[in-house]
């Protein structure tokens, strides 16, 4: 065992000599700027501090949907404005997401797509869209796994770039553990293969002498636990704690905190610390925060949706506030729809009847 991680700490270091660490601000999170729960960091490696699976888990890690029964839609945009203007031609962008998951008899399908614009030159991403299809699978009541794979296309007036990349992930439900219940431990692998690697973009180290190094990180090695700390019949909160080692190169930490009030009403907060970006005094160290209501509804007179047991469904709005880099906002606003009433109950058995 000792050899084995002696080997891949060795292979991390060697990897890590290999080039400089100098990707644009905001590379790392290129595929999470779309919806205000990635915003807020509700979207984690664990599932969130109160666990929500959808199409969009896959992001962060492909075992999040395994155990989800119904289909879900999700959908997102977020608004970026900058409001340096000597630095910048335009000082608006944006990004938008959107995704489906359905629960096959074997496994979990889901795919989602994403699209990121922002021309700002302290948050220098220009134009790209990615997208990402994954399968995941319950191995045990505790244990979830999943992968995915994905691609992507890059562009700005004076370059183009392309992606393509697999992910790995992990998921184990603990149960209780000291003050928490429902404590889980999640893990992922992502960006196995080739990311932006040509597209020329200002790094965090804004010296033009230095090239930028590709985006998002090879090999970004992701871990974290969450759990409720209180359940009751009016309030549920909870906490998660995420980090991220892109390549062995840098250091990212999300702290993620969570209530819910009437399993109806949602307020979640986020911090995160990029170790490589405060380095280069790009930070703002102001919480992200998202809310979000859910509620179920009924469509009538439709027979297809009544055939498929989907009358009724849930349905949730979201909206959220990030502050990046002191001069960016981001205002977001999501929907995410579960089709049909989730089974909470457990299947009865019977030995014999009466006759």
């Amino acid at each position: 065992m000792k050899k084995l991680l002696f080997t891949f700490f060795a292979a991390g270091m060697l990897l890590t000599a290999a080039y400089s660490y100098n990707p644009p601000a905001g590379g790392e999170d290129l595929n999470l700027l779309g919806s205000p729960s990635n915003l807020s960091g509700a979207n984690s490696v664990t599932g969130g501090a109160l666990f929500d699976a959808g199409a969009d888990s896959i992001i962060v890690n492909p075992a999040l949907t395994a155990g989800e029964q119904r289909v879900n839609l999700t959908a997102g945009y977020t608004f970026l404005y900058s409001t340096e203007k000597e630095k910048n031609d335009k000082q608006i962008g944006g990004a938008f997401q959107t995704g489906i998951l359905i629960p096959f008899k074997l496994y979990i399908f889901s795919g989602h797509v994403n699209g990121t614009f922002a021309p700002f030159g302290e948050m220098h991403l220009e134009d790209s869209l990615n997208f990402r299809a994954g399968l995941s699978k319950e191995i045990t009541d505790k244990l979830s796994v999943g992968a995915n794979v994905g691609g992507g296309y890059a562009w700005s007036k004076w370059d183009k770039d392309w992606a393509l990349f697999a992910d790995v992930g992990a998921l184990y439900n603990w149960g209780n553990l000291g003050p928490f219940s429902d404590f889980r431990i999640g893990a992922s692998v992502l960006n196995l293969g080739k990311m932006y690697t040509s597209a020329e973009r200002i790094g965090i180290d804004e010296d033009l002498t230095i090239e930028n190094t590709q985006f998002p990180t090879l090999v970004t090695l992701k871990a974290g636990a969450a759990g409720t700390v209180l359940d009751t019949d009016i309030a549920k909160i909870g906490v998660g704690l995420d980090v991220s080692v892109p390549c062995f190169q840098n250091f990212i930490a999300e702290l993620n905190a969570q209530v819910a009030f009437k399993k109806a009403f949602y307020i979640s907060l986020g911090e995160k610390f990029n170790m490589a970006e405060v380095i280069q005094k790009k930070y703002n160290f102001i919480p992200s925060v998202s809310f979000l209501y859910k509620f179920s509804f009924d469509v009538k007179n439709n027979q297809y949706l009544e055939n498929n047991g989907w009358s009724q469904s849930e349905m949730s709005v979201s909206a959220g506030y990030k502050n990046l880099y002191k001069t960016i906002h981001a205002v977001s606003a999501g929907v995410d729809i579960d089709l049909g009433m989730a089974d909470n109950e457990a299947p009865k058995i019977t030995v014999w009847d009466n006759e």
